[in-house]
């Protein structure tokens, strides 16, 4: 078709329309006129058997077959009736005419109008009409029986009149249709194509001769000129060509005088390219500064919201490791649950920040997944029993016990769907199910389900759910708090794994959160050794409780077991050898009813070890009452898996940490940080873990420690002035016998690639900050060996009371960390602050530079905050909070309010004593703490 010439394609055009809109309209009026010509013969079929039935009730009803048989001749002569058959009630036939009927039916009898029965054959209708005694009765004929019948019942059946009518005149008259249909059809489309014939010849004569008459112009015939002789479109396209041939032939005459003008347009329009490529290159530079940019603004926002994070966490702990009154603890308590809740949405936005950047590097390392499975459950355990929750676990012995993946990316999704469980369920439990779905080539694909039987959410609700800061219901945000970042890292995460992650759930009933990941299998160590090969352990289990997950760890792991639910089943023997543990799932109520006591008085006079598991926490009396080893869920397999060895009499190894390095006697740490602050928390702690210190504010001075005093550990901050910790950290590893110096990054950044980044420039770990002691006694622990006694802080209390009105002494101090002269100096540039930027404001708003407005009250603003004074602050958030959102109405209003509020802390701060207040205040609660 695509080439077929013009002429071809108008015929296709103008006969395909009508070719089609005949053949369907013919076809629809053929189909329906048959179907009414068959409809017609059945309705005269019916009509004739229903006139047929009272006519013959006289004879039926005399038995007369003289006149029966002249009423079925006389239906002979009707149009179409082949036969008629008459009978009395019994069938016995009365009377027929005609030829013999056709039996062979093409369809079932169908009933119409209650009483008529039709029939269709390969060749006639047939229809069969019951003859009543309705319309007749003849005294003289009858006995009383029959009237007494007759009185009993209106309609009393005769007999049956069937006729029976040919559908050959039918057929005919359709197939006569037939062919003048076709007919009409026929000449409908031969006059279509006679005239589509010539309308294209009328267009296609025309536009061959252009045809001819360019490929003429093209041969270099540029005198040719087109004579068309008919108008319209054709003829204006005859002048456009004709006058295009004048324009070439001009155009040839004027060539040599055109070339310098072309040469001279050419090399304009390549100047103009150029200086356009130019610019392109421009902007495409400035749009990766903007990109760094970005990225470095992430990173110095972590490291400065983190810095004085660090410092405040930190000194939190350390205070509250002080004597403390109830009030001060419970302002510790909120500064340190404030700032940890600050940190965690820090690494949340973070995070995100770095998944809309596209920069989420996953690593790949090899790792036992059902370790991580338990290192899960182990941290959120006390959450859910504290609420009377239990936590179960299942994974499948189909999986390998070593997979490579991310394991920490791996960690995160399943930390966040399991505390949400936790957090949202009150009663019941939580469990997670890890299966294998598809193992292939080194290959696995594998489904994780964190199920719970909390809240649940609505459909509704579920289509909001992976949505950014948002949340099921936004009641929740205010009742268990959390950002809603969690679920759409989540998914984020797993979709970077090759997974997907959905939802099942019904409000109030519960939900599931599943999840799938691509991982690749560790072939070398893919299954770990069968430690319990020679293990012949009995499993008691009188109550039922979940024990699937660790009967099919301990037969991957090579023990025969055998399960009983009843004292009298325990034998002394386990298959063919003696039983070497016998491990008892026990809980609260089967120790405090005395259901131990058979078990163990058997198992102990058949001389069998025993182990204890229990699925909850046990209170502290009852396991005073337990003489044999407990295992309390959820514990990891290694702790199952040593304490059956022990049990069957093995020599069990105690744990050694990898790649640690030996022992040593006190080791000396060079901390390094050019915020007072944070190295001052660093060495306080440093010196509470017992090791030696020594402190460097900048990276020179790190350079020169390192190099005199040889210390065993350095912890190097990354962003210092001067020399950065990168800088300082390259050096040092030149220096003689430092190559190995184990050195630790320090830093508030949270950007992607960093820890590549840092290893590679040569550091030795890394360490996010703010950092707890417990860390930092893991770090010391790790790197030189120096296992550093850390108690972990004090259960902190409830938050700081709030304060109002124009200035607030208490509020003062607590915000400056007790410490009257910095909240003097604070308080002090505050004031001065406000004599300035008082001024900037109102120009600035007198010229409407929105922007540079926001800005001014932003960073007055921020100094506000640490400063005791609530109402200015209060002033100074609502109306940056309304630049934001750019509410133009409520600017007005909020403005003066800014600025009365200014007025009024100047005013008050030029009639007051305020330095002396901070004094008084501090004595006082000096005298307060002393007492």
């Amino acid at each position: 078709m695509n080439n077929w010439s013009i002429r071809n394609r108008i015929l296709l055009m103008a006969l395909l329309p009508g070719v089609m809109v005949s053949l369907v309209l013919g076809m629809f009026f053929i189909v329906g006129r048959a179907s009414d010509l068959s409809d017609l013969l059945e309705a005269r079929a019916l009509a004739m058997g229903k006139q047929l039935a009272p006519t013959c009730e006289y004879g039926v009803m005399t038995g007369n077959t003289g006149i029966l048989q002249n009423i079925a001749n006389n239906m002979l002569e009707e149009r179409d009736v082949r036969a008629v058959n008459l009978f009395d009630q019994e069938m016995n036939l009365l009377a027929h005419s005609g030829p013999r009927m056709i039996a062979d039916r093409i369809s079932a009898t169908e009933l119409k109008e209650n009483q008529l029965q039709l029939a269709r054959t390969t060749g006639s209708v047939r229809v069969k009409a019951p003859i009543f005694a309705q319309n007749l009765v003849i005294s003289d004929q009858l006995t009383e029986q029959f009237y007494a019948q007759a009185q009993d019942t209106e309609l009393r059946l005769l007999g049956w009149a069937e006729i029976e009518l040919s559908n050959s005149n039918t057929r005919l008259m359709q197939y006569q249709l037939l062919a003048s249909s076709f007919s009409i059809i026929a000449v409908v489309l031969l006059l279509g194509s006679f005239f589509a014939i010539r309308i294209s010849r009328n267009i296609s004569g025309p536009v061959q001769d252009i045809l001819n008459a360019l490929n003429e112009i093209r041969g270099g015939k540029l005198d040719t000129r087109i004579h068309v002789n008919s108008t319209g479109e054709l003829q204006d396209l005859a002048a456009g060509v004709n006058a295009m041939a004048a324009a070439i032939q001009r155009a040839n005459i004027e060539h040599q005088h055109s070339m310098e003008q072309s040469a001279r347009e050419s090399q304009e329009t390549i100047d103009e390219l150029e200086i356009r490529n130019h610019e392109l290159m421009i902007e495409h530079r400035n749009a990766l500064e903007s990109s760094r940019t970005k990225s470095e603004f992430l990173a110095n926002v972590s490291h400065e919201i983190r810095t004085p994070l660090n410092g405040i966490i930190g000194f939190s702990d350390l205070l509250a490791r002080t004597q403390v009154n109830e009030r001060q603890g419970e302002y510790v308590d909120t500064i340190r649950r404030s700032s940890e809740d600050l940190l965690n949405i820090i690494n949340d936005i973070l995070d995100l920040s770095k998944i809309d950047a596209g920069k989420l590097i996953l690593e790949a390392e090899n790792f036992d997944l059902r370790d991580l499975v338990e290192e899960v459950l182990q941290v959120l355990t006390p959450n859910a029993y504290s609420k009377g929750i239990e936590v179960y676990q299942y994974i499948s012995p189909d999986m390998p016990d070593l997979i490579v993946s991310d394991r920490l990316r791996l960690k995160q999704v399943l930390t966040n769907l399991c505390s949400n469980a936790v957090k949202f369920t009150h009663e019941g439990g939580v469990s997670i199910s890890v299966v294998p779905i598809q193992q292939k080539n080194g290959h696995i694909s594998i489904q994780f389900d964190v199920a719970d039987t909390g809240i649940g959410i609505s459909s509704e609700q579920q289509a909001r759910l992976f949505q950014a800061f948002s949340q099921a219901d936004p009641g929740i945000a205010r009742q268990y708090g959390g950002t809603g970042l969690g679920l759409i890292i989540s998914r984020a995460l797993v979709e970077a794994m090759g997974g997907d992650i959905r939802v099942h759930s019904d409000e109030g009933a519960g939900s599931t959160f599943s999840f799938t990941i691509e991982a690749e299998i560790d072939e070398e160590n893919a299954q770990l050794p069968q430690s319990l090969a020679d293990c012949k352990i009995a499993l008691i289990n009188p109550n039922g409780a979940p024990s699937r997950d660790t009967i099919e760890l301990l037969e991957k792991r090579g023990a025969t077991l055998k399960e009983y639910h009843s004292p009298a089943e325990v034998p002394t023997t386990c298959g063919e050898k003696k039983t070497d543990v016998a491990i008892i799932f026990c809980d609260r109520h089967m120790i405090s009813q005395g259901g131990m006591d058979e078990w163990m008085t058997i198992c102990s006079g058949k001389g069998i070890p025993v182990l204890n598991i229990s699925r909850n926490a046990l209170p502290e009396r009852m396991r005073a009452t337990l003489t044999t080893p407990l295992l309390t869920a959820p514990y990891t397999q290694t702790q199952l898996v040593r304490q059956v060895l022990q049990l069957c009499g093995h020599n069990v190894e105690p744990l050694a940490a990898p790649d640690t390095p030996a022992p040593q006697e006190v080791p000396t740490v060079l901390a390094v940080d050019d915020n007072e602050a944070n190295l001052k928390l660093a060495v306080t702690l440093l010196n509470e873990l017992g090791v030696n210190t020594l402190q460097a504010p900048s990276g020179f001075d790190a350079v020169a420690m390192a190099t005199r005093d040889c210390p065993d550990l350095i912890l190097m901050d990354i962003q210092m002035p001067g020399m950065s910790g990168n800088e300082a950290t390259a050096r040092i590893r030149k220096l003689p016998g430092k190559r190995n110096l184990p050195i630790v990054a320090l830093t508030a950044h949270a950007m992607s690639d960093e820890r590549q980044a840092l290893i590679a420039n040569g550091f030795s770990d890394y360490q996010t900050k703010p950092v707890s002691m417990e860390q930092l006694a893991r770090i010391i622990e790790r790197w030189t060996g120096f296992k550093a006694d850390s108690e972990e802080s004090p259960p902190l209390r409830h938050e700081a009371p709030a304060a109002t009105g124009i200035f607030n002494t208490e509020l003062a101090l607590h915000q400056a960390n007790g410490n009257p002269g910095l909240a003097t100096d604070m308080f002090s540039m505050l004031i001065d602050m406000l004599r300035k930027e008082k001024d900037v404001i109102l120009e600035l708003w007198e010229e409407e530079k929105m922007p540079e407005l926001l800005e001014a009250t932003h960073k007055l603003h921020g100094a506000a905050r640490y400063c005791g004074v609530p109402a200015l602050r209060s002033a100074l958030e609502a109306f940056e909070t309304c630049l934001k959102e750019q509410n133009s109405e409520a600017y007005p209003e909020l403005l003066r309010e800014l600025m009365t509020e200014t007025e009024r802390l100047l005013k008050w701060a030029g009639d007051n004593d305020w330095q002396a207040q901070f004094e008084d205040a501090s004595g006082t609660k000096a005298n307060t703490e002393n007492a």
